[in-house]
């Protein structure tokens, strides 16, 4: 009787500890800045498994496309850095990505975007996206915009010649900022999470 009381208090010990770790998932969807990032988020997120898929010049369009292709293993937590590499004047393209992305991942999954910093392409700026994508937020519980925007304005010193890209010093701050609103996302419980689209 003994042996078998020892044994159920394990497997309630362990039971938990398992389910907790399995919710912190975070998979990164993103472009070079995610490339950048990728050394330091997971020294920022100790204890999560972040699975990253980071490619350069990807387009906010393609974003949707990698989320679909986890399927059901699709993490609760995803971080999309995208929007950098798509015409500033196609705002409704990159809401119609944005909400693309969204309608992937449900409403029982939590996605944390960074909003754009990258000089005026033919003299249009990013601030029709950045607009669009705080419009996005607000019509959602679920998306989380992370203002690299003014983390960039008030640490110009970060950034390297091209306009878009930082230092170390930048991209360890970015992942900083992506980590503590990763961790703003509330667990939902697994019974509440659909499939991926």
């Amino acid at each position: 009787m003994r042996r078998v009381s020892a044994l159920a208090l394990v497997v309630l010990l362990i039971a938990p500890a398992s389910a907790g770790a399995a919710s912190h998932r975070l998979l990164v969807d993103g472009d070079s800045l995610a490339v950048g990032t990728k050394p330091f988020l997971p020294h920022e997120l100790r204890g999560w498994k972040v699975t990253q898929s980071a490619s350069v010049s990807r387009h906010a369009f393609q974003g949707a496309g990698v989320l679909r292709a986890y399927g059901s293993s699709l993490p609760r937590v995803i971080h999309v850095s995208l929007g950098t590499n798509d015409d500033p004047n196609q705002v409704d393209a990159f809401r119609a990505a944005v909400r693309d992305v969204m309608d992937v991942a449900g409403p029982h999954r939590c996605v944390v975007w960074t909003n754009i910093v990258r000089p005026p392409v033919a003299g249009a700026s990013y601030a029709g996206y950045n607009r669009a994508l705080t419009r996005e937020s607000q019509r959602r519980e679920n998306l989380k915009v992370v203002n690299w925007v003014r983390m960039v304005r008030e640490n110009p010193q970060w950034v390297v010649g091209d306009g878009v890209h930082v230092n170390a010093d930048g991209y360890r701050a970015r992942a900083k900022a992506i980590a503590q609103s990763v961790r703003r996302c509330r667990p939902e419980p697994s019974s509440a999470r659909g499939p991926a689209a």
